[in-house]
């Protein structure tokens, strides 16, 4: 019996946080990627988890009309733990992504804070195929094309690019591209500008 409980005991604790950490973790897959150190989380987890499972609890209640928490209703308990909160996550993405409860509230004439940390997370985040130029530190210039097959760190610490293609750009301002797939690799600190000239 002892065994028994403590298993009980442990599907308790593990329903009030991996439904946060599902939903956090794929939520982040529409912004950054970057989900913070779990153990200083643990309470956004937790937090995140209650108001998700009070939900489903209530729902699942009116849709089966059993009143006994979702943990006794096993045939219940893994989907909405994995399943839902996984759909949950993505809707939460979704909306972080598109700022759809940022302009609702704007509407009202509320302002949030911005879901992203930077403006490069920001401005990289659904960042449109381009050429670009970049100022490094030393004042040089790189031209190039940021597209498909580039590649924008978004570690805060390391915030290192890769461009597909580089340009050679004469006086008159002409892009050449001398050696079709040249690529450059820049490393993390090393950009001081970056210039966005849309495709036409």
């Amino acid at each position: 019996m002892t065994e028994v409980k403590s298993l009980e005991q442990l599907s308790i604790i593990l329903g009030y946080i991996v439904p946060g950490l599902i939903i956090v973790y794929i939520r982040a897959q529409f912004l950054t990627g970057r989900v913070g150190p779990h153990k200083d989380a643990l309470l956004s987890y937790f937090t995140l988890s209650i108001f998700y499972l009070t939900a489903m609890n209530a729902g699942t209640s009116l849709i089966t009309g059993s009143s006994a928490p979702l943990f006794e209703q096993t045939r219940y308990w893994l989907p909405i733990l994995l399943g839902g909160a996984t759909v949950f996550g993505v809707l939460a993405g979704l909306n972080a992504s598109l700022g759809f409860t940022r302009w609702v509230l704007r509407q009202c004439g509320l302002h949030l804070p911005h879901a992203l940390d930077s403006a490069w997370d920001w401005k990289f985040q659904n960042f449109p195929e381009s050429l670009v130029t970049l100022t490094l530190k030393d004042g040089s210039r790189v031209y190039g094309w940021c597209g498909r097959g580039s590649f924008i760190g978004s570690d805060p610490k390391d915030r290192d690019i890769y461009l597909v293609q580089v340009y050679n750009v004469d006086e008159h301002g002409n892009w050449n591209m001398q050696t079709p797939g040249k690529g450059i690799y820049i490393a993390g600190g090393e950009v001081r500008i970056i210039e966005f000239i849309p495709s036409v």
